[in-house]
């Protein structure tokens, strides 16, 4: 008995020794990959607009689906004001340790440091991981106004110059500048009242305050399903998937209206995150956007995805920055 309880022993000694030697090699062949094991807590992802609007609202989408593909949770933090700036300059000047993420928006952006002396970052002061959204912009009045058409509005703007009430994110935002360019290739004049984001437009419309609205589609889909609002158009070259009833603003018009004040949101990390950091984020949310129920959750909410890689984002934000320049003055009248 002594014997087998000797072996018994020595066999078990063995097994610890073996699993000792396995877990030695293990972390040795993934200690560069698992160095920093990041992220080990939630991270932040700031938002540089008012809740509700459709930043947000796909902001605190991609937080919720991409937890599984990162590993913790990313809790959504709001920081409206300046268009924008307070929000950028904020993830600017965060610590580049990974734990903070920024929600970026183009054009509204560029704008900022087209439009503004001693903007506190630069687009250098950020690296970006990926784009998420592309959310154009919708023209939409209350279900009892007297614009039952985009040509109402226009032939009324057009005897009224000056009269029309027209909300949105503002001042100086992408919605903005898709308002000035309206007016400009439409050959009306609007007044163009600013918000604090689209979220705000909508209860604005609903209550009165305003005779039409230009948010992001995102952000009026909710109203627009449920007949609280009615899309008069749709600033875009192609139709909405979610909603193909609305109308492009070229089949409404017969003029082909720029969609520059089309939002193209991603997200964005501060300069001088570690490189295998920027690696996993970018692994994560490559992941999400293939994430069966993310996608459906996405078209269910009315939320226009359009994923580009790093590479692409960076490209994609360059050639908006020299289309911008042939609009940029508008904003400056």
């Amino acid at each position: 008995m002594m014997e087998n309880k000797k072996k018994r022993n020595t066999g078990f000694l063995r097994w610890v020794i073996a699993l000792m030697v396995i877990g030695t090699v293990m972390a040795f062949l993934v200690s560069p990959a698992s160095a920093q094991n990041y992220p080990t807590k939630p991270i932040v992802l700031i938002v540089p607009f008012s809740p509700r609007g459709g930043s947000d609202i796909a902001a605190r989408l991609i937080a919720h689906f991409v937890q599984p593909h990162l590993g913790q949770a990313i809790v959504v933090e709001n920081k409206p004001g300046a268009a924008g700036q307070v929000g950028w300059s904020a993830v600017a000047k965060a610590q580049p340790d990974g734990y903070t993420l920024g929600y970026v928006s183009s054009p509204s952006i560029l704008l900022i440091k087209g439009l503004r002396e001693n903007v506190p970052f630069q687009m250098s002061d950020f690296i970006y991981i990926a784009n998420i959204q592309l959310d154009p912009a919708v023209i939409v009045v209350p279900p009892d106004s007297p614009f039952k058409t985009m040509n109402d509005l226009v032939e009324y703007a057009k005897k009224n110059p000056g009269k029309l009430n027209i909300g949105g994110d503002g001042p100086q935002s992408n919605y903005h500048l898709q308002a000035v360019v309206i007016e400009k290739q439409l050959g009306i004049k609007m007044n163009f009242v600013s918000y604090s984001g689209s979220g705000p437009v909508i209860p604005a419309l609903l209550g009165k305050q305003l005779d039409a609205g230009i948010p992001g589609i995102s952000s009026a889909v909710p109203q627009i399903e449920a007949k609280g609002l009615r899309a008069l158009a749709l600033i875009d070259t192609e139709k909405f998937a979610l909603l193909p009833g609305i109308p492009l603003i070229k089949a409404a018009t017969g003029v082909d209206v720029s969609p520059i004040g089309a939002s193209m949101r991603g997200i964005i990390v501060p300069k001088g995150v570690s490189a295998d950091k920027v690696k996993v984020l970018e692994g994560a949310f490559a992941k999400l956007m293939k994430d069966p129920k993310f996608i459906a959750k996405a078209n269910e909410m009315g939320v226009p995805l359009k994923y580009m890689n790093a590479k692409q984002f960076s490209e994609a934000l360059l050639s908006d920055e020299k289309e911008l320049a042939n609009y940029i003055n508008l904003l400056k009248k």
